[in-house]
């Protein structure tokens, strides 16, 4: 049985309470804490581009097989929702920024590789396994996820999981796992307590990149959920290099670009001083198998 999260809202004036919380539990869990409106919008766009593709009906509903992250007919989707500016557009909400301000007590570098997730009911064996962000992200240990769905999200719709205070093991033994990110870990050693609740549109997750985490399945009949991944950190401290590029990188920043009508968003990062590091791969390159 998972425990509620530590429910941050009240503590939004008050910014120790904020890094003390997250030094204590590696979460900040605030309520409506993102206009509903705006993400209303987003989902709208997204679910259109799934109706085109045949992903859902015309009432929303999840159509046909699962469609996995990686496959190929995931792309089509994937592709177009890389592009749109709205979906860009989000990871610098103010109110987003203000937490992450709060968290690394400088000017934040927002992340340009932003992530969304769309995940399939009755797809249970490639739920994102336990795993820590770091192995993937790099760079700065210090850097902060934004997890939200951006409607309703019942724990039966697949919110996320977080297993409080585990950001003070550091980086974790991984293995191989199929889900996103191919890699988890093994949890039975940790002495923490699963911590998750229902997250309504605006709710939103802040994490440490050593917090481990995991999403629930879809255990819905025919939704499908529809979530971001946002990350942050502190504008002194170093990005991977990869962490530039548009996530998958299948398409350019030019061609991701096209249409848009907010230049600020366009190459921020460019003229920030921020300072690279290159990828450690061996953490893909030398995970197990799991034993048996």
């Amino acid at each position: 049985m998972n425990k509620p999260f530590t429910d941050s809202t009240e503590l939004l004036r008050e910014p120790d309470a904020l890094r003390a919380r997250m030094a204590t539990e590696g979460y900040l869990f605030i309520r409506n804490l993102v206009p509903r409106p705006t993400l209303d919008e987003l989902y709208a766009a997204i679910l259109a581009i799934c109706q085109r593709e045949g992903w859902a009906d015309d009432e929303g509903h999840a159509q046909g097989e699962p469609r996995l992250e990686g496959s190929p007919e995931f792309w089509s989707v994937y592709d177009a929702l890389q592009s749109l500016e709205s979906f860009h557009a989000l990871a610098h909400r103010p109110e987003l920024l203000a937490i992450i301000e709060t968290l690394v007590q400088e000017r934040p570098l927002v992340h340009p590789r932003n992530i969304a997730r769309i995940s399939f009911p009755h797809a249970e064996h490639f739920t994102t396994p336990a795993h820590q962000d770091f192995v993937h992200v790099q760079g700065a240990a210090a850097t902060y996820t934004a997890w939200f769905p951006l409607c309703d999200c019942p724990c039966e719709l697949g919110s996320l999981l977080v297993l409080a205070g585990s950001h003070t093991h550091e980086v974790l033994p991984v293995f191989k796992a199929s889900g996103a990110g191919g890699l988890s870990l093994d949890t039975e050693q940790l002495d923490h307590e699963w911590h998750g609740s229902d997250f309504a549109a605006g709710d939103v997750l802040f994490f440490h990149s050593y917090t481990v985490h995991k999403a629930l399945p879809n255990r819905t009949a025919n939704q499908l959920r529809i979530s971001v991944d946002f990350r942050y950190q502190g504008l002194s401290q170093p990005i991977v290099e990869d962490g530039l590029l548009p996530h998958y990188n299948r398409l350019g920043w030019e061609a991701i670009y096209q249409g848009w009508t907010r230049p600020e968003l366009q190459y921020y990062w460019q003229d920030l001083g921020v300072t690279t590091v290159p990828r450690d791969r061996s953490y893909h390159q030398n995970a197990p198998m799991r034993a048996m």
